[in-house]
C-alpha cells in the first residue's frame, strides 16, 4: 500500500460537508408518516435518560463508572476525574492524549510519533470503557488509544486504582470510561467549530441533533470532523476524518433503543518510529533542534476504527432498569515504517543503521452486555443493587511483509527522509495471532446501614481464555486460561452534610504478554488495591474535592530487564522483562473540581507516590512521582462579562531511564518542569464565539522519556484560534 498523499485540499469538501448535514437531518421528517396528534405533549422517559445534556462545568452530580450503580462522586468510594465536555472545550483538548495529559496522575510518554503510552500509579493505563462496555487495549502499545477524537463524546471519565469489578482483567491503574453523546434534543439544535492553530493545523467540527418525527420520540445526531495539522518535527503530517452518528428511539414511554455508529481514520505521513540518536559514536551528547526526526517521507501507519453498537433500555413499574448493549468494534492498521539506529559520527554524520517494516492489522472484538440495577427496600432502609453479564470475543492478526535491501541513510546533518524505499515482499506472513475469549458476571450492592454509613460489597467472576502466537516471542502458540473471582468492598461514613470518609478493597488481576530473555510469557500479575480518604461536596454538588491515600501490593510484576533482550539480531529486537514479587505501590492523590462560585470553574489535582520492589528498591524511575493538573476559567462581569478567561500549569517531578550509549548504558535525566497554559473566549453574540488558546507559552524544551530510552521532544510553544457557533 503505497504512502497516502496529502490531502489539503479536501479541506473545503469537507466543510461543505459538515455544513450540509442540517439539509439531511431536515430532510428525515417525514410529516406523511406521522400519525401522533400535534396538541399533545411529548413523552418524557424519566429514569431512562441515557446521557445528560452537555454539562456546564467541571463536574457532574452522578458516575457509574466505577461499580455501575448511580452514585455520587462522594458516595464513590475510589479516585475519580471527570473532563466534562465544558472543560473540553474550554481547554481545546481534542484527542483522548490531551485529555488524559490533563488528567489528575496520568503520565504519558510515547516510542515514536504514533505509539502513546499512559500511566497511572506507576502502571499502564490499560483499561477503556464505551459507556461502561470494556474494549481491547491499542494493539500496538497494550494501552488506551491516544488518538480517540473527543468530538463524539459528552465526557469522559477516569477512574484510578483497579477497576477489576467492570473490566476483569487490568492493571491497578485506571479505567477510562468514555460517554458517548445522544440525541437527547427534541428540536433541531447543534454547533459549528473551525480551529487554525500552529503548525497548520486545521479542524472543522459539526455537531447536529433533531427529531425525526413531530412527537420527538425518535431523535437522530451527527458529528462529524476533519482535521489535517502539521507538526513541530520535521516532514511530518496527519489527516483525520471522524464521523459519528445516533439515533434514539423511545419505544414507549418506558423504552429506549439506540443505535450508533463511529468512524475514525488517521492518515500520519513521515511519521516516526523509535526516537533519535542521544549519541555521537565519541560517546559525547547530541543536542539536536526539537525538530529533529529520524522519519522517512514514505513512512506512514494508517489506522481506521470502526464502532457500531446498540443499546436497549427499559424502567420497570417498580424503578428498576433493564440495559443490553451489544458492540462490534473494528480496528485496521497498515505501516510503513522506517528507524534509523546507532550513534553517527560527529564529524561526517555517518554509521546509523537503517530497519524498514511494514505490517498490516486486524483486530475484530465483539461484545455483549446487559445488567439489572434497582432500589429497594429493607429493615426501613432503602438501597440498591445491580447484577450483570459480559461477553466478549477478540480476534487479532498481524501480516508482516519482509523488506528487500535497505538504503544507507548517509549524512544524518543532511537527512531529508527522502531515502528510497525497500521493495517489501508482495505476500506477508504472520507473525501475531490472537484469539482471546472473556465472560463473566457481576454484582454491587450498596447497603445504608444507618444514615451516615453506607457500604458497597461486590463481586466479578470471570473466565478468560487466550490463544495466542507471536513469532516474535516464544514463536510458538500460547494458550492461557483462567478463571478469577474479583472481590470488591466499599465504605463510606458521612462527617457532615459536606465530607464524608471512605474506604475500597479490590483484588488485582491481569495476564501479560511481557516476555522473559528465554522467550516466556510472565505470569498474570496478581495483588491488591486499598483506597481511603476524605471526599467532600460543596455548593449544592457543584464543587467535588477528594483526598485519597492508595496502597497497591502485587507478584509477578513486570520489570525491564535491562541489555537483555528475548530477540536480537538484524531484523527483530524485543525486550525481556524479568518478573518481580512483593512490589508495593503507596501515594496520595487531591483533587478539587466544579464551579465553587458563579462564572468561576476550576479543577486542579495533585499526585504523588512511592514503588518499590520486594527489596525495598525504587523501580520504574522514569515515570515522575509528582505530578500536578490545573486548568481554571473566570467570566468577568460588568461591562467585560462577554470576556472568559483561564490558564492553568502542568508539572511533572524528575524522571531518569537508562539509555544505550557507545560504552554502554548510562543514565539520563529530566529535570522537573512546568507547562503553561492560557485561553481566553469572546462572546460575540448568544451564538458566536471566539476563542484563543496557547500551550507551553514559556516555550520550555524538555525531554519525554519511556522504559526504553526513546527520548523525544515535548512541542514548543503553540498557539490556536477557535470560531464556534451553535444554533
Amino acid at each position: 500500500m503505497p504512502a497516502a498523499p496529502s490531502r489539503r485540499h479536501h479541506f473545503p469538501i469537507a466543510l461543505a460537508l459538515t455544513l450540509g448535514w442540517p439539509v439531511l437531518a431536515v430532510a428525515a421528517d417525514d410529516p406523511a408518516a406521522e400519525t401522533v396528534n400535534e396538541d399533545k405533549q411529548p413523552v418524557v422517559l424519566g429514569t431512562v435518560t441515557v446521557a445528560a445534556s452537555t454539562q456546564p462545568g467541571y463536574t457532574v452530580e452522578e458516575s457509574h463508572s466505577a461499580t455501575k450503580l448511580d452514585l455520587s462522586l462522594r458516595d464513590t468510594p475510589q479516585s475519580i476525574t471527570v473532563i466534562t465536555r465544558q472543560r473540553m472545550d474550554d481547554q481545546n483538548l481534542q484527542s483522548l492524549r490531551s485529555v488524559l495529559d490533563n488528567t489528575t496522575g496520568v503520565y504519558s510518554y510515547a516510542y515514536d510519533s504514533e505509539r502513546v503510552v499512559f500511566t497511572s500509579r506507576g502502571f499502564l493505563v490499560d483499561n477503556t470503557l464505551y459507556d461502561g462496555i470494556p474494549v481491547a487495549s491499542d494493539q500496538n502499545t497494550s494501552a488506551v488509544d491516544a488518538t480517540l477524537d473527543t468530538a463524539l463524546f459528552e465526557r469522559i471519565e477516569i477512574v484510578r486504582g483497579a477497576t477489576g469489578l467492570l473490566t476483569g482483567a487490568g492493571s491497578p491503574s485506571a479505567a477510562v470510561n468514555l460517554v458517548r453523546k445522544h440525541a437527547d434534543s427534541r428540536s433541531f439544535d447543534g454547533e459549528a467549530s473551525f480551529v487554525a492553530g500552529s503548525w497548520n493545523n486545521y479542524r472543522a467540527v459539526g455537531d447536529l441533533s433533531t427529531p425525526l418525527n413531530r412527537s420527538g420520540t425518535i431523535r437522530a445526531r451527527v458529528v462529524g470532523v476533519y482535521q489535517n495539522a502539521d507538526s513541530y518535527t520535521d516532514l511530518y503530517n496527519n489527516e483525520k476524518t471522524v464521523f459519528y452518528g445516533i439515533v434514539d428511539a423511545d419505544l414507549a414511554p418506558r423504552t429506549r433503543l439506540s443505535v450508533g455508529y463511529g468512524y475514525q481514520q488517521t492518515l500520519p505521513q513521515a511519521n516516526t518510529w523509535g526516537s533519535f540518536p542521544l549519541f555521537f559514536s565519541d560517546g559525547t551528547r547530541t543536542d539536536w533542534k526539537r525538530s529533529v526526526t529520524t522519519a522517512a517521507q514514505s513512512s506512514y501507519w494508517n489506522i481506521r476504527t470502526q464502532n457500531g453498537f446498540a443499546q436497549f433500555d427499559h424502567a420497570f413499574d417498580n424503578g428498576w432498569t433493564l440495559r443490553t448493549t451489544a458492540q462490534r468494534r473494528i480496528v485496521d492498521g497498515r505501516s510503513n515504517l522506517y528507524y534509523l539506529y546507532g550513534f553517527p559520527d560527529p564529524v561526517t554524520g555517518e554509521g546509523l543503521v537503517p530497519f524498514a517494516y511494514r505490517a498490516n492489522d486486524a483486530n475484530r472484538q465483539t461484545s455483549v452486555d446487559t445488567y439489572l440495577n434497582g432500589k429497594f427496600d429493607l429493615f426501613g432502609r432503602k438501597h440498591e443493587f445491580v447484577l450483570g453479564a459480559l461477553g466478549s470475543w477478540l480476534r487479532l492478526d498481524t501480516d508482516e511483509f519482509a523488506p528487500g535491501e535497505i538504503a544507507d541513510p548517509g549524512n544524518f546533518f543532511k537527512w531529508d527522509g527522502s531515502v528510497p524505499p525497500p521493495e517489501f515482499a508482495s505476500e506477508g506472513s504472520l507473525v501475531v495471532r490472537d484469539r482471546t475469549r472473556q465472560s463473566a458476571a457481576y454484582s454491587a450492592l450498596r447497603l445504608s446501614l444507618a444514615d451516615p454509613l453506607r457500604v458497597i460489597l461486590g463481586a466479578r467472576y470471570s473466565s478468560w481464555k487466550s490463544d495466542r502466537f507471536d513469532l516474535y516471542g516464544a514463536n510458538e502458540a500460547d494458550v492461557q486460561n483462567f478463571r478469577k473471582l474479583t472481590p470488591y468492598a466499599g465504605a463510606i461514613l458521612d462527617l457532615s452534610q459536606q465530607f464524608s470518609l471512605f474506604t475500597s478493597y479490590t483484588k488485582i488481576f491481569n495476564p501479560q504478554n511481557n516476555l522473559t530473555r528465554e522467550g516466556q510469557y510472565l505470569d498474570p500479575l496478581d495483588g491488591r488495591s486499598v483506597e481511603a480518604g476524605i471526599k467532600g461536596s460543596h455548593f449544592d454538588s457543584r464543587l467535588n474535592t477528594a483526598l485519597t491515600f492508595f496502597d497497591t501490593r502485587q507478584d509477578n510484576a513486570a520489570i525491564i530487564d535491562e541489555g537483555h533482550f528475548v530477540l536480537d539480531d538484524e531484523t527483530r529486537r524485543r525486550q525481556a522483562y524479568l518478573q518481580v514479587d512483593g512490589t508495593r505501590t503507596r501515594g496520595v492523590e487531591a483533587d478539587i473540581s466544579g464551579q465553587p462560585i458563579k462564572d468561576w470553574n476550576l479543577s486542579i489535582g495533585v499526585s504523588h507516590y512511592a514503588m518499590k520492589d520486594g527489596d525495598g528498591n525504587t523501580i520504574k524511575g522514569y515515570i515522575p512521582r509528582t505530578l500536578v493538573r490545573s486548568f481554571t476559567t473566570y467570566r468577568l462581569g460588568g461591562a467585560l462579562q462577554d470576556l472568559t478567561i483561564g490558564g492553568g500549569v502542568n508539572w511533572q517531578s524528575e524522571n531518569h531511564v537508562s539509555v544505550e550509549s557507545p560504552s554502554g548504558f548510562t543514565e539520563v535525566r529530566q529535570r522537573a518542569y512546568s507547562l503553561l497554559g492560557l485561553m481566553a473566549r469572546y462572546r460575540v453574540t448568544s451564538q458566536l464565539s471566539v476563542q484563543l488558546n496557547g500551550e507551553n507559552l514559556l516555550d520550555k524544551k524538555y525531554y519525554v522519556i519511556d522504559e526504553y530510552g526513546n527520548l523525544y521532544y515535548g512541542p514548543p510553544a503553540s498557539v490556536s484560534a477557535t470560531v464556534r457557533y451553535g444554533f
